[in-house]
């Protein structure tokens, strides 16, 4: 399955939740990160400072450093460090293909503005869980904008890590 078939799936709904969920909140304040201890050691970008629990502000502020790496096409370490259930639906090469083919059309990231966030704890397809919804809207230097969603789960673990299990541009 390729990943944008992947997200759009995991996606289509969170659509309608953030149409009727409002803004997104002010720009955070600054909240203390935690540290991955499940990402790969063979990447050090894989040991990125990821969410936890505490706050949603962690979340908005993961979101941009996540899209970061997407905007460098650093795609197989985006993958490295999502969610398990993002990594059993979709391999790291078709991650890459896909959100590589995805994102080519677009090119050079120019500005990007957080628009909608919510909060939820079903998302069809997927199992029940905590989700984080998070919307933007980009533009890019060849004028072009899009819209996109990044939806963060809380790993069930129980180590209080949120991690990406969705994103798609439109």
């Amino acid at each position: 399955m390729s990943a944008r078939i992947l997200v759009t799936a995991v996606l289509l709904v969170s659509v309608a939740m953030l149409a009727n969920a409002g803004a997104a909140p002010a720009a955070p304040a600054p909240a203390a990160p935690a540290t991955s201890s499940g990402a790969a050691a063979a990447d050090p970008e894989a040991t990125r400072e990821v969410p936890t629990v505490r706050d949603d502000s962690e979340v908005l502020a993961a979101s941009e450093k996540w899209l970061a790496m997407i905007d460098t096409g650093k795609l197989g370490t985006a993958w490295d460090v999502s969610a398990k259930l993002l990594q059993q639906v979709v391999t790291r090469d078709d991650w890459i293909k896909g959100s590589g083919e995805a994102r080519k059309p677009y090119g050079k990231l120019a500005t990007r503005m957080r628009e909608r966030f919510a909060r939820t704890h079903k998302i069809p397809g997927a199992p029940d869980g905590d989700y984080a919804i998070i919307e933007f809207v980009a533009t890019f230097a060849n004028g072009t904008r899009a819209t996109e969603q990044i939806t963060w789960t809380l790993e069930p673990d129980g180590d209080g890590v949120w991690r990406v299990s969705g994103y798609y541009i439109r």
